[in-house]
């Protein structure tokens, strides 16, 4: 039997600073404003943590990781704004976050921006003990992603679950069946979901497939399939493999040593264009967060370019609105079956449908990104459809208080 943990909870005063969504609506005529602000702050740990911040995002991500692990080396516990209404009771959220850049954990400031809620966020070092002492709070969240650096963050976290003072949600338990293997194994028999078989391949295994090709009789990766490595995010070398020569040029570009491969799952739609749209699951039901539209089989908000087609706004505009009777009702079912089998409170999926209107899931994930940062002069549309899903995750915060 584990031996039992104590955690004193403990009220620091804090100041809090600037978040990834703060920094986001500054106008840039006053970044240099806000960079000589931060340097000049008197707490040294706030100052490196706000350059992190500021630097993130940047193409300076070495020098900003530097000045994150510098803000560690001074302390672990961080207050983020969040334009609380002031003189409301503030509800203590307590982030448990991992060391790293943005993708490492959930940007939790960008779902309760302007809910009365104070944001504190408590980073884990990998192999150090449970801490003694914790930011006094009302609900706890694992804001940890899965990830290969994070894995013994997580695997600790999941001993001192059992002993939390207080509410804890996003189990870390389950945060390992995020893993796009894992995950594919667990939801594949659910009825009526469509995903591709992901599976996990050393270089040096590729290699000799690769190599091994035309004496095959039975090819271990069917053509097309899809190779990508496997820390990394974003589309970055994501490929469609589609002839026996393009397997061993891929693996000649790309050095890494752990792959996914998966079989090409077609999507295209009848004008030849891609759509896929990001929901989020706040304890199984369904949130639309964007739909995005793409000549390209890769398919990603930004460079699908959305802002500057007005046909492509129009059609994610009645996507979102009509989400309910389009998605979330039609495929109820699978998002519950998706509750049941990974249990986690607040979790992200990337999906299309299919040619016959099936429901594809690409990927989940506990730590993407939803927001409602788009100018909003481009996407009227958006902000009030987004407030439905801030609004559902505070209420299910207020839910989880003791």
């Amino acid at each position: 039997m584990a031996p039992e943990m104590n955690f004193e909870l403990k009220h620091e005063p804090l100041v809090a600073i600037e978040s990834h969504v703060c920094i986001a609506r500054t106008p840039r005529a006053q970044a240099l404003e806000m960079l000589q602000d931060a340097s000049i702050d008197p707490d040294m740990a706030n100052r490196y943590m706000r350059l992190f911040y500021l630097f993130q995002g940047t193409q300076q991500d070495d020098f900003s990781l530097q000045m994150q692990a510098k803000a560690l080396s001074l302390r672990r516990t961080y207050r983020l704004q969040t334009h609380a209404h002031p003189g409301e009771r503030a509800l203590r959220l307590l982030a448990l976050c991992a060391p790293g850049d943005m993708r490492e954990n959930l940007p939790l400031d960008y779902l309760v921006e302007n809910q009365p809620i104070q944001l504190e966020l408590l980073y884990l070092l990998p192999g150090e003990p449970a801490p003694t002492q914790i930011p006094e709070h009302d609900v706890a969240i694992v804001a940890i992603g899965h990830s290969k650096s994070n894995a013994p963050i997580l695997e600790a976290l999941c001993e001192w679950a059992a002993h939390w003072p207080r509410p804890m949600l996003n189990t870390p338990t389950w945060i390992s069946f995020c893993e796009r293997e894992r995950a594919y194994q667990t939801l594949r028999d659910i009825p009526g979901l469509l995903m591709a078989q992901q599976e996990r391949h050393t270089r040096a295994r590729l290699l000799a497939m690769a190599h091994s090709w035309e004496v095959q009789s039975d090819k271990p990766l069917p053509l097309p399939f899809t190779l990508r490595p496997s820390e990394l995010h974003a589309g970055i070398g994501f490929e469609l493999i589609t002839r026996p020569e393009e397997f061993l040029h891929y693996l000649n570009e790309h050095r890494e040593e752990d792959f996914y491969a998966c079989p090409y799952l077609p999507y295209q739609s009848d004008d030849q264009q891609y759509r896929k749209f990001r929901l989020c699951l706040i304890q199984g039901r369904p949130f639309v967060s964007h739909l995005a539209i793409s000549a390209h089989w890769v398919v990603h908000y930004k460079s699908a370019h959305m802002e500057f087609n007005e046909d492509k706004k129009r059609e994610e505009q009645r996507f979102m609105e009509d989400f309910e009777d389009l998605i979330a009702k039609p495929f109820a079912s699978i998002f519950e079956a998706i509750y049941r089998l990974i249990p986690l409170d607040y979790l992200v999926l990337d999906c299309a449908l299919s040619a016959k209107g099936g429901l594809i899931v690409f990927e989940i994930d506990n730590s993407a990104w939803v927001h409602d940062t788009d100018a909003e002069e481009l996407f009227p549309y958006k902000k009030a459809i987004m407030k439905k899903t801030f609004d559902a995750f505070y209420q299910m915060l207020i839910n989880s208080k003791p």
